[in-house]
């Protein structure tokens, strides 16, 4: 072997060290930059530490009594059983626009509002209802089945609005939520899914709106237009520091 052919000999060794560092060195930086997928809304619910402020799921109360927890502001809200299922029923008669507030009044936190509802068409004759957050005149939400959609409002000024199909005579969950953030901003989230299904991980409405939530107590409203009665049932308002 001569002296050129030598040469070449020497520095393969080296050549194929330093192309297995370069690949083991790219393969680990590809490892590190894989990054986890985010949480879904559901883990989100269940990691955020929400805590449990008001609770009522009627099965203790009398048949027919008003709840003492409640504060009716109009109608005449009953307990009312179906099988051994007991829970808040407003008659379909008179028609008109009847609400209720319940639950602590919360400040300076996250709220949160969940309950389900049942109610049914007559004829062409749809009902209405609507679910606020802080009070009669902050964040509310209105189903209005007649049109198809939920409108979102902030002291009655009308915020947003999406399409949603009602289904007549199922029961409907609902999950409402304010989540103030920085400054005077606050997130407003809104989920509706067939009572006994898996909860949805995704929000029908999320939206930011540039102002600020005080907070308050919860409300509901009922507007039996079609004539028929309308149940709530399994209320529940959760908190989280902010």
């Amino acid at each position: 072997m001569n002296e050129l052919t030598e040469i070449p000999m020497k520095r393969l060794p080296l050549r194929l060290a330093s192309l297995a560092l370069s690949c083991l060195f790219l393969y680990g930086c590809c490892t590190k930059m894989e990054l986890p997928s985010p949480p879904s809304p559901k883990e989100e619910q269940a990691s955020g530490k929400w805590s449990a402020e008001f609770e009522e799921n009627f099965s203790s109360l009398e048949l027919g009594s008003e709840p003492e927890n409640l504060f009716i502001l109009d109608g005449a809200y009953a307990v009312s059983q179906e099988e051994n299922d007991k829970r808040l029923t407003l008659p379909g008669s008179p028609v008109g626009d009847f609400g209720l507030l319940f639950g602590p009044r919360v400040r300076e936190k996250n709220l949160s509002l969940s309950f389900s509802f049942l109610a049914s068409k007559k004829g062409r004759r749809v009902p209405a209802l609507a679910a606020g957050l802080g009070g009669v005149r902050s964040y509310r939400f209105r189903l209005n089945a007649a049109t198809r959609e939920i409108l979102l409002f902030r002291q009655d000024v009308e915020i947003g609005k999406v399409a949603y199909q009602w289904e007549s005579g199922a029961w409907t969950q609902v999950r409402f939520q304010a989540l103030p953030g920085d400054g005077e901003k606050t997130r407003i989230r809104l989920k509706l899914w067939k009572r006994g299904e898996d909860e949805p991980d995704e929000w029908l409405l999320d939206q930011v709106d540039p102002n600020g939530f005080a907070g308050g107590k919860c409300a509901l409203w009922a507007y039996p237009y079609a004539g028929t009665p309308i149940h709530f049932d399994d209320l529940k308002i959760e908190s989280k520091a902010l």
